[in-house]
């Protein structure tokens, strides 16, 4: 066979090869978790209003900073930190967002793990009983959800440390569920933090744990007011969850 044959043939197999090449579809890519929703708006009165618009601080806002420094000193002894840190995050007045650990919540306070937990439960079940037809995979997200730190049953927080770091705070899941090779399914989530760290400008009482000094709302907010302390925002993203041979038709697993 001439050397022109063999390079006709070669090209000829080619071009027959490359239509068949072409027919095999490439592997899906994975999906990401979406990341949280919007921030949630504030709620009437949250806040005390515009930073340093009264300008000079008086006597009794001193007087206030520094019993929230010895407050932070306080926390810092008695093992409270995120509290510290929260507190001295405000007195720092950066207005900058605080970053948490999602994870170390829920690890401090298993009852939020298990409300999150359930809530991705139910969010992953909803979205595969509400699709229409074939698929491989599929990512939810919910709203945010309000976490009342204080536990009416025992009355008494859930974990003073975060209790007086965030009180109450917005949390929500995201998730991708996936179709396995065999049948099974795969849920992958995370839960996303959200919180403002501030005060408004009522006279309810704060005494923070620290025996017989008491601080109000107002007196506290009116740092932000007039420039010795600064509100800011609280966020924050757990670890990815992973579920392997999900059953959306029973409780998850505990989280791994």
């Amino acid at each position: 066979m001439s050397r022109l044959s063999l390079y006709s043939l070669t090209i000829s197999l080619l071009i027959t090869l490359i239509p068949l090449a072409s027919a095999i579809p490439a592997p899906e890519r994975p999906l990401s978790i979406p990341g949280p929703p919007a921030e949630p708006r504030p709620r009437p009165g949250d806040g005390s209003g515009r930073y340093n618009s009264d300008g000079l601080c008086g006597p009794n806002d001193y007087r206030v900073h520094a019993t929230l420094q010895a407050g932070v000193a306080y926390f810092s002894l008695r093992g409270r930190y995120q509290a510290a840190r929260a507190m001295n995050h405000y007195l720092a007045e950066s207005g900058e967002d605080l970053s948490v650990s999602v994870d170390l919540m829920m690890e401090d306070t298993p009852a939020f793990m298990q409300e999150a937990h359930q809530l991705a439960g139910k969010m992953a079940r909803e979205k595969i009983e509400s699709f229409v037809g074939p698929w491989t995979q599929m990512d939810f997200r919910s709203g945010w959800t309000i976490w009342n730190a204080w536990n009416d049953a025992k009355n008494e927080p859930h974990s003073y440390d975060w209790y007086y770091a965030l009180g109450e705070y917005s949390y929500a899941v995201a998730g991708v569920v996936s179709q396995q090779e065999g049948g099974g399914k795969n849920l992958r989530y995370k839960v996303h933090v959200f919180d403002r760290y501030n005060w408004d400008s009522s006279n309810k009482s704060n005494t923070f744990g620290w025996g017989a000094v008491s601080l109000s709302h107002a007196e506290i907010g009116h740092l932000h007011q007039c420039g010795s302390a600064r509100e800011y925002k609280i966020r924050g993203s757990s670890k990815t969850y992973t579920v392997n041979n999900y059953d959306p038709n029973k409780p998850l697993p505990p989280p791994k």
